[in-house]
């Protein structure tokens, strides 16, 4: 069976052979026509090659056309006849050409095997006005304005009129290196009448934006579609026959100028460029510790959103930023770029007193003047108010015992915390967290177990569950919540203050103000690492716990002696 198998193979194959080669033998006639001569710059040549043979579909080379023509595509198909008992087979190549210039130009010999054409000369002519007056279909393109610079938004622009109607189209492009190339929004169709002609005219706009400076060369764009022929067809106009067609518009060449020669700026070509600010309250509402946020707004015409430069606000030492990402945007608006770049920062204020923010310069060059201009945010002053501290009662401060620790560089009052960082602490509280903990824990275990007399034991245990919910707030939960969490523990221990920076500065606590700076750093900024900011905020609320009037041990110092 294996064997019969093997030989209907091997005899398949020989056939096969023997009738490739009947048909190379046979092969001894090669015909080029087009479909029209003399032609116009912008129509297309249709190209018909056939040979009396079947051929493989890429025995035509189209290269040897591309000096003189653009090839757009080719189509191959293979015809067999027989008549009066007599077989033959044929294959044709059907090529769309698009003459590159006027003039006389040649579709040289094709030549297949040992067989070729013969040579086709065509005139090409101009498409002149007269010529207009009597075509259906034909196109435009155009670059607007005609000259620009580099990053600069060009509007490149593609027309096409149809006298006749139209069943289906498509419409291909230039793609150029070095230009950012986008359609601007959806097809536009009006009516128009060239040399009292009517037109149905369908209008596609693209942004073009040059990276590089020199001539800048668009190819021309090409439309492939089918009309409907004004033939009627054997039933009346229900069945009337189509007609493929293929236009191509002009090639469009425009100069790119550079940089011009002198400007230090960072490059931002635009015809209009503004800058605002919003704040999310009132500027008199500025207090020590309480984030305001800040929104700066650049808007550009003419460009993309990835040229706008970044926002540089120099503000007092005093006053910490807390920019968040920068959010880019980028719209079209009547074949018109619109960029904008939206930065939202957090701005806290570390004392109180007079401050000015100073103002916000953005440089950028206007192509319609050739000049550099500004766009600006003028300086202003603004006053920030103190902690609101609740009057109803004095806290006594939570003692650091720091005054006779002589080794640590921490200084004994409470200081700026937006200029000393919060990790400069880091390494002490790290060697001090095991300590403390095992020093409460001792603390807890050898006190003694009586209740003293006129104080509810339940007052101790609701405390500790306060905190423990506290600390576990403080461990799996966001810092929004602990924040909130945070608030309410120590509204429930000390006399109420509007925010945590009020306990800050009510408890004159070191440890706790810069756990606190921390965990807002974090959360604003993005600064320090996660563990370690919620280790901090976890012993220093530790350290106020176990120091609380009620607390029946003295707890060691927050920063012990090395």
């Amino acid at each position: 069976m294996v064997r019969n198998v093997s030989q209907f193979t091997l005899y398949s194959a020989l056939l096969l052979t023997f009738i490739a080669s009947s048909n190379a033998l046979a092969f001894d006639k090669l015909t080029a026509t087009v479909d029209k001569n003399p032609a116009m710059l912008d129509e297309s040549i249709t190209l018909t090659l056939e040979a009396n043979a079947a051929l493989p579909r890429d025995a035509f080379d189209t290269s040897v056309l591309e000096q003189d023509f653009k090839v757009v595509r080719t189509s191959v198909s293979n015809q067999m006849r027989k008549i009066n008992l007599r077989e033959s087979v044929s294959t044709t190549w059907t090529t769309i050409l698009f003459p590159r210039t006027t003039g006389r130009l040649r579709i040289p010999a094709i030549k297949i095997h040992s067989i070729q054409s013969a040579p086709i000369d065509i005139l090409v002519v101009p498409v002149s006005q007269a010529s207009a007056q009597t075509r259906d279909i034909f196109m435009s393109a155009e670059v607007l304005p005609e000259q620009g610079y580099v990053q600069q938004q060009l509007t490149y622009q593609v027309k096409l009129f149809l006298a006749v109607e139209l069943e289906r189209g498509s419409l291909q492009v230039p793609t150029v290196d070095n230009v950012m190339m986008q359609q601007m929004g959806e097809d536009l169709e009006s009516t128009a009448i060239q040399n009292g002609k009517r037109y149905r005219v369908i209008e596609r706009n693209f942004s073009i934006i040059p990276q590089q400076s020199g001539v800048l060369r668009l190819p021309s764009p090409i439309f492939e579609g089918s009309i409907r022929t004004r033939n009627r067809g054997s039933f009346g106009g229900l069945f009337n026959p189509s007609k493929a067609v293929n236009q191509i518009g002009p090639e469009v060449t425009i100069d790119i100028k550079p940089i011009p020669q002198g400007y230090n700026e960072a490059w931002l070509p635009s015809e209009f460029v503004q800058i605002n600010e919003s704040w999310s309250t009132d500027l008199s509402n500025f207090t020590v510790g309480e984030p305001i946020t800040r929104t700066i707004t650049l808007s550009a015409i003419g460009v993309d959103g990835s040229v706008l430069p970044s926002i540089e606000d120099r503000l007092p030492p005093s006053i910490k930023a807390y920019p968040d990402q920068p959010q880019l945007n980028t719209v079209n608006k009547d074949n018109t770029l619109i960029a904008q770049k939206v930065t939202n920062m957090a701005l806290v204020p570390s004392r109180e007193g007079n401050f000015v923010l100073p103002e916000i310069k953005v440089p950028w060059f206007n192509t319609l003047t050739q000049t550099t201009e500004y766009a600006i945010i003028p300086a202003q002053a603004i006053l920030v108010q103190p902690a609101i501290l609740n009057p109803s009662s004095a806290i006594n401060p939570v003692q650091n015992n720091l005054g006779d620790n002589k080794s640590l560089p921490v200084p004994v009052q409470v200081t700026d915390w937006a200029e000393r960082p919060w990790y400069q602490q880091a390494l002490p509280w790290q060697i001090s967290t095991l300590l403390v903990l095992v020093l409460w824990g001792c603390s807890i275990w050898f006190a003694p177990k009586t209740i003293p007399l006129g104080k509810p034991q339940a007052s101790n245990t609701h405390k500790a569950i306060s905190f423990n919910t506290l600390l576990q707030t403080v461990d799996k939960r966001s810092f929004k919540y602990i924040e909130q969490d945070c608030k309410q523990w120590l509204s429930q221990n000390y006399p109420h203050q509007a925010t945590l920076y009020g306990y800050t500065q009510a408890l004159k606590n070191i440890g706790f103000s810069d756990a606190i700076t921390a965990m807002y750093a974090y959360m604003y900024d993005n600064q320090g690492d996660e563990l370690e900011v919620r280790a901090q905020l976890k012993l220093a609320l530790t350290y106020l716990q176990a120091n609380d009037k009620h607390a029946k041990t003295p707890l060691a110092p927050f920063y012990p002696d090395n």
